[in-house]
């Protein structure tokens, strides 16, 4: 779901339309009963993908085994184009009975949807053997919404910090463990000829935006009033010392760090171009960029936290990690006396190990599963290094995902540029000030 950053302006609106017409329209009454065997036909969607569609055609076959009465209905739209059609579905009443989607936070609209009351309210599942225990609290966490659930969550992210060791070394360095040290290898790869960060700086890559989070996090801390959740979001002010404090660390770290032509490239082409030949020494970016990183290169990677960083606020260890993906039902389908026992089935479906496996190791996608062990036969070991940090640590968000879709553009334009070196850390916090607080 990570291409779906650039069309929250246009979900605001067709979200205010789902709004105006859940609450105006009337509930299609509950279906009647079905005798034995009678087909029941669900709608269901999600992004298509090669290798994502073949997976869950498989799954919907896998399920129809036990449930040879359903007719699965498929809609799919391509990632520039999913968000906008469930907006439109949801907007025309129209809604899928089941979809997978993006976790229910304000940056894509959903918490439109469910103000709209499109989506059902799940809760009753809660203490269910089937699903208590079965995800990270954090998952539970973010699919929960005013107490309600509302989301199965079905994958997951974190992101990984890696660095080449043979590079590191060469530099006659040793990875780094503290502020200092990262700050350091920074600039000795600088001026030694290699290029520190491998990342894309065009507007709405990914992985750039992550030392950023890491370190408004350190000084602001995630959530609270003044926190950086609140400030991207326009309630707190990025002006004041702590803000000042975070950019200037931020400043050190990354300005004048990337390729001259990162503004050009994409993630995928920025690993490809600079960290898979071995130009580049730091690579940050999500577990979804790992099949981008050449298999010759994973021995030679070693995965980092985030340091702590002198004078911070907070200094636990923390780790971007969060829901990519979500599984809702739709509340006409939920209240469906037909449909409610079979979606219930399927709820079950999606929290199996079967389904997990086929996710994990088919398609790439890592579940958020309490107990998520990974094979090693099959996968990469820089991943179950990487997950062993990444799993104890508090979990802190995506900043953007809290912020006004408006914004967000003007912010990538000033954020390429203060990665360029234009601006300095004050200048930079004055700059997110401008663009963010809403007085």
């Amino acid at each position: 779901m990570n291409n779906m950053k650039r069309f929250g302006s246009l979900l605001i609106i067709m979200c205010m339309m789902a709004v105006l017409a859940m609450g105006c329209g009337s509930a299609d009454p509950a279906a009647p009963g079905t005798k034995a065997g009678e087909k029941v036909t669900f709608r269901i969607s999600w992004q298509t993908s090669p290798a994502g569609d073949k997976v869950n055609l498989e799954l919907l076959e896998t399920f129809k085994k036990t449930h040879p009465n359903v007719e699965f209905v498929v809609e799919t739209a391509e990632s520039g184009k999913y968000p906008s059609k469930i907006s439109m579905d949801i907007a025309a009443n129209n809604i899928p009975d089941t979809f997978f989607y993006w976790r229910p936070e304000p940056s894509y609209g959903v918490d439109k949807f469910i103000q709209a009351g499109a989506l059902a309210d799940l809760s009753e599942i809660k203490n269910e053997s089937f699903f208590k225990d079965k995800f990270a609290e954090y998952a539970v966490n973010t699919s929960t919404v005013d107490g309600k659930l509302y989301a199965i969550p079905t994958g997951y992210a974190f992101i990984m910090f890696l660095a080449n060791k043979e590079i590191v070394e060469k530099l006659g360095l040793k990875i780094p463990e503290t502020w200092e040290e990262l700050v350091n290898l920074t600039n000795v790869a600088k001026a030694k000829g290699y290029i520190p960060w491998g990342v894309s700086t065009k507007p709405f890559a990914s992985g750039w935006e992550r030392p950023l989070g890491y370190v408004f996090d350190r000084f602001l801390t995630s959530r609270g009033e003044n926190g950086v959740l609140n400030a991207f979001a326009g309630k707190a002010p990025f002006n004041s010392p702590e803000a000042i404090k975070a950019a200037e660390h931020l400043y050190d770290l990354v300005a004048g760090k990337s390729a001259p032509d990162s503004t050009t490239l994409d993630d995928t082409q920025a690993t490809s171009k600079y960290f898979n030949t071995e130009k580049a020494v730091l690579y940050i970016n999500g577990t979804y960029g790992l099949p981008t990183i050449k298999p010759e290169l994973l021995d030679k990677l070693v995965p980092m936290k985030f340091p702590p960083i002198p004078g911070a606020a907070d200094n636990n260890p923390i780790q971007d990690k969060d829901l990519t993906e979500v599984a809702y039902i739709s509340s006409k389908a939920w209240a469906d006396p037909v449909k409610k026992p079979i979606l219930l089935d399927w709820i079950k479906f999606l929290c199996s190990q079967e389904f997990s496996d086929a996710k994990v190791y088919k398609n790439q996608t890592l579940t958020p599963n309490q107990d998520l062990k990974l094979d090693p036969t099959r996968v990469a070991k820089i991943l179950i290094e990487a997950k062993s940090l990444a799993d104890p640590a508090n979990q802190v968000k995506w900043p953007l995902s809290f912020a006004n879709p408006e914004r967000k553009e003007p912010f990538y334009s000033v954020y390429s540029e203060f990665w360029a070196g234009k601006y300095t850390g004050k200048e930079f916090a004055q700059k997110l000030h401008e663009i963010f607080y809403q007085k």
